[in-house]
C-alpha cells in the first residue's frame, strides 16, 4: 500500500525498507554512482510502494521563490571547498535559490550570520556549527528548519548529515595496524569541533582493540592557533611515530610541510592517513591515504531533507536525527589508488 503522506518519508525510510545503506539510495535517486541492477531494483520498488518524492524527483512543483541560507565553518578546508560546489550544485537542480556565509570556525560570527539570514528571510537553514559546546540562542526558538551539516552540537534537536566520525576513524586507525604502524599518532584540534571529538575516541578505540599496548599519542593544535610547524616536527620527533592520522586535509598539508626537510629515512618510515582525497596528493614523492568522504552525496541529502522540511505545511521542531553515509579508504601505501570499503 501507498504512503499517503509521502512528504514525511525520509531516505533512511527507504534505505531501512530496502535493505541497503543510505548512500546507496542516493545513488539509485541522483545517478551519482553505478548500482548494480539486483540493488537498483530493489530500492526502486521501495521507492515505488511508498510513493517516496526526493527534493529532485518532486522539483517540478516547487515554488522558484525558495531560499536557502548556508553557514560552513571554514571555506579554506578543501572538504568545505568541494561541499559549496555540491550544494550550488544541488540547489541548480532543485530550482532554489541559496546564500552562502562563513562563520570561519568563530561563535561570534556564526551568531551574526544567522540574525543576517533570518533577516534576509530564507526558508532554512543548513548551518556546520563553529562551537560544538555552544548553540546560538536564536536557534532554540527559531521557526525555520535547520538541518545541520557535517558537525554537531553536543545538545540539539535538529536532523544532522554526514558521516559516522567515530567508525570512519576507528576503521581508519585499523587500517595503519593492518600496514605495519607500531607507533600512531593522531593530529587535531583542541577547539570544541564536534568532528575531531568523535575522529579521536575512534582512533583511541582502535588501538585499544588491535594493540592493547599500545599508547594513544594525540596532538592538540589550536584552530586558528598560527605557526603549528615546530609543534608538529617536535610530535614526530619525540614521540617516534611511524604512523599519523590527520583530522584533517589541512592539518595533513602542514604535516606534509614538516615532513618534507626531514632526512629521507624518516619520511621512508612514516605513513599518513588524512580526511578528504585532493589531486595534488596524487603527486607527493611519498604516499598519503586517505579517508574520503561521499561530499556529494552528503551535500545532496542535506538539501534534500531541508527542502522536505519547508514544504512540510505543519513543521515542527524534530528530535536529534543522524542521517550517516559509508566513507572509504583510498589506499595509497599498500597498492596505490586502491579504494577500501569502510
Amino acid at each position: 500500500m501507498k504512503s499517503s503522506n509521502p512528504k514525511n518519508l525520509t531516505m533512511e525510510m527507504v534505505a531501512l525498507k530496502a535493505g541497503v545503506s543510505i548512500t546507496t539510495v542516493s545513488h539509485v535517486i541522483n545517478k551519482t554512482r553505478h548500482v548494480n541492477q539486483e540493488t537498483k531494483n530493489a530500492v526502486l520498488r521501495v521507492i515505488k510502494e511508498l510513493n517516496y518524492r526526493s527534493a529532485k524527483m518532486s522539483k517540478s512543483t516547487r515554488s522558484n521563490e525558495i531560499c536557502i541560507g548556508v553557514i560552513l565553518a571554514d571555506a579554506r578546508e578543501d572538504y568545505y571547498n568541494d561541499m559549496i560546489k555540491a550544494i550550488e550544485s544541488v540547489a541548480a537542480d532543485y530550482g532554489v535559490s541559496i546564500i552562502f556565509c562563513d562563520s570561519e570556525a568563530d561563535f561570534e560570527k556564526e551568531e551574526k550570520n544567522i540574525g543576517l539570514l533570518l533577516g534576509r528571510n530564507v526558508n532554512g537553514l543548513l548551518l556546520a556549527p563553529a562551537d560544538a559546546d555552544r548553540m546560538p540562542k536564536i536557534l532554540k526558538n527559531i521557526s525555520i528548519p535547520v538541518v545541520l551539516i557535517d558537525r554537531q552540537y553536543e545538545s540539539h534537536n535538529f536532523l544532522s548529515v554526514g558521516i559516522n566520525n567515530f567508525q570512519s576513524c576507528y576503521q581508519g586507525a585499523g587500517y595503519m595496524i593492518k600496514m605495519g604502524c607500531k607507533n600512531i599518532g593522531f593530529i587535531g584540534y583542541a577547539d570544541p569541533v564536534d568532528t575531531i571529538r568523535k575522529r579521536i575516541l575512534g582512533y583511541k578505540a582502535a588501538l585499544n582493540e588491535f594493540d592493547s599496548a599500545a599508547i594513544p599519542k594525540v596532538l592538540y593544535l589550536k584552530y586558528n592557533g598560527g605557526d603549528s610547524f615546530p609543534l608538529i616536527k617536535q610530535f614526530i620527533i619525540e614521540e617516534g611515530l611511524d604512523g599519523i592520522i590527520c583530522a584533517t586535509s589541512s592539518l595533513c598539508a602542514e604535516t606534509i610541510e614538516v615532513l618534507d626537510p626531514l632526512d629521507a629515512e624518516m619520511q621512508k618510515k612514516i605513513n599518513l592517513l588524512s580526511y578528504d582525497d585532493n589531486r595534488w596528493l596524487n603527486y607527493l614523492k611519498y604516499p598519503v591515504s586517505v579517508i574520503s568522504q561521499p561530499v556529494a552525496e552528503i551535500g545532496n541529502a542535506a538539501v534534500e531533507n531541508l527542502l522536505q522540511l519547508i514544504e512540510q505545511s505543519n513543521y515542527t521542531r524534530d528530535i536529534k536525527r543522524e542521517l550517516l553515509f559509508d566513507t572509504t579508504i583510498i589506499d595509497r601505501i599498500a597498492n596505490p589508488l586502491t579504494v577500501l570499503p569502510t
